[in-house]
Order: C-alpha cells, then structure tokens, then sequence
C-alpha cells in the first residue's frame, strides 16, 4: 500500500507541475499568504472538482503539502519553510472502469467551461489503454487542477488540485 501511494504521490505531483500550477505573473507580484484561506481554498477548490465528476464513489482522503517555486528565487527559513510556495492536495479515486471514469472525466470538462475556467490540457480517451487527461486553471480562485483516467489494471481516477505561488509573511524581500 506504501508503495501505491508513493506511486500516486509521484503521478500527482508531475502532473500539477504539468498543469501550471504556479504563478501566473512576476514575482514582484506574488502575494503574501494568508495560510488559512489558501489552505481552505485550496479545500473547496478540491470538493468542487469531486461534485462536478460525480464518479458515483468517495474520493480517497487528499494528502499533500507544500512546494517551493522554483521559478522564482526561494528563501529558505531556519526552520525548514521556504518562500514563495504553493500548495497541492492529491487524491484518487479507486476501482472506476472506463465506463464510468471517461464521462466523469468529460463532466468535469463540460462544468469548468460553464464556469469560465481555463482549459490548459485535454486529452481525449483516443486509445482504449490510455484514458483523458484534463487540466485547467480557475483565474478567479488561483487554482490550478490536473485529473487523469488510469485505464490499464490501477482503473483510477487521479486528482491533483494546487494553489498560485504565494509569499510567506515573513519573507520581506520585494
């Protein structure tokens, strides 16, 4: 169990790096974090992405944590934390054939459309082994989201969802 965990943890990360989660602007511009409304953004954010698939199963419990933003210049603190960062969830959702987990997919695309996200990646279901990739970006709430359909024998959904690079408050550099 270890190890598939570690496995998705690995899938997720690449694939919201892949999907842009970052910063969209100069670094001059990132803002200063308010880390319980990031975190409690990021939250909804990721519930939002779980109603519009409507999979007809529970998500795993999303895990996560912080990143640095490589593409700007990162101050490390003593105690560990660095700054700018952004924060990501990841999360799957087991045992869904490709019956079930294309037309989630092609739900989740059809709601962030109507809700004026950004599409950034789709990847239709061409190949009956490899199932849609989609990843967009929500330009009000600064979250960048990355879904993929695993059709071979794992038959998942993976979710990664992640927040715009931000400031610790006590990184004072401008």
């Amino acid at each position: 169990m270890k190890r598939l965990r570690t496995f998705l943890v690995i899938i997720a990360l690449f694939a919201v790096t892949a999907s842009g989660c970052s910063h969209h602007g100069k670094e001059d511009e990132v803002k200063v974090a308010d880390e319980k409304k990031l975190s409690q953004g990021l939250d909804a954010f990721f519930y939002k992405i779980i109603h519009a698939l409507d999979a007809g199963k529970e998500a795993t419990a999303p895990t996560g944590g912080s990143a640095p933003c490589d593409q700007f210049d990162v101050h490390y603190f003593k105690d560990g934390e660095f700054s700018p960062y952004n924060i990501a969830s990841f999360s799957s959702i087991e045992d869904m054939p490709p019956d079930r987990s294309v037309p989630a997919i092609m739900r989740l695309k059809a709601y962030a459309e109507r809700v004026g996200w950004k599409i950034t990646k789709f990847v239709p279901a061409d190949d009956p082994r490899k199932g849609p990739e989609l990843a967009g970006h929500d330009p009000a709430g600064g979250y960048d989201f990355s879904v993929e359909a695993l059709l071979d024998d794992r038959k998942r959904i993976v979710i990664s969802v992640g927040s715009e690079c931000v400031r610790d408050p006590r990184d004072h550099r401008r």
